[in-house]
């Protein structure tokens, strides 16, 4: 119970990663706010975490690229949790195709989900965590976001630019003892990629990546900030 009385907010906390890491961290104690997309999954998550974990938890539903519902979701967290001391930026998308046939929108699409979104986010909690002089954030990249590959430059873009404004906010508020890190996870078996017909062995599992999600935010990471760290198992980046 390291992160007893500690309020979380996760995004995209209603499946997949989401969903484990938002149970793993009420198991650590922290009370959990649970913010989705899709209205039965976020309730889902929060009942089990009521029901079966016993913990504190709040469904929220919205959309990431919305600075509206972003900022409505933290208000509605404080006022049923308490103020927020740690973020997790989840909340992502793929799309595979060829750069030359994406459309403008297809390209926004991937761009406002992965990295508008997560300094949406940020940008919401960060003014109470500088108050307090406590805080972690952390945010999703992939090992996608530190090299190239075919039929997937809008994604590999926002992972990069999620990768570098990591490192670039954990410098920014050192000063404030807030620590910012992202995770750069391998293939990993999760609703995002059950439309893709490959060869899943090796592949990580959710709670791999709830495992080092959360203990970024444990109190013996203190030392860990401005970095990245590549949560990869035994897969390799796949080519689909």
């Amino acid at each position: 119970m390291e992160l007893k009385d500690k309020v979380a907010l996760v995004t995209g906390g209603g499946r997949g990663i989401g969903r484990e890491t938002c149970i793993l961290l009420a198991k650590q104690g922290a009370k959990v706010a649970v913010f989705s997309d899709n209205e039965s999954e976020g309730k889902e998550t929060a009942s089990y975490i009521s029901d079966v974990v016993g913990g504190e938890a709040i469904a929220l539903t919205g959309d990431v690229r919305s600075e509206e519902d972003i900022n409505q979701a933290v208000q509605t967290t404080e006022e049923s949790l308490g103020s927020i001391d740690i973020l997790i930026n989840n909340a992502g998308v793929m799309l595979l195709k060829p750069f030359h046939e994406m459309t403008v929108e297809e390209w926004d699409f991937v761009q406002d989900i992965n990295i508008r979104g997560v300094y949406l986010c940020s940008r919401a909690v960060v003014p109470q965590m500088i108050e307090k002089r406590h805080g972690v954030i952390i945010n999703l990249s992939s090992i996608w976001g530190t090299k190239g590959g075919p039929d997937r430059s809008a994604y590999i873009a926002s992972k990069y630019a999620c990768l570098g404004f990591s490192k670039a906010l954990g410098e920014e508020l050192k000063p404030y003892k807030i620590r910012v890190n992202a995770v750069c996870p391998g293939p990993v078996n999760t609703k995002m990629m059950d439309d893709f017909d490959v060869n899943k062995d090796n592949w990580l599992h959710p709670i791999d990546l709830a495992n080092v999600i959360v203990d970024l935010c444990l109190p013996k990471s203190a030392a860990v900030t401005a970095t990245a760290i590549e949560a990869f198992g035994y897969g390799r980046p796949v080519n689909l």
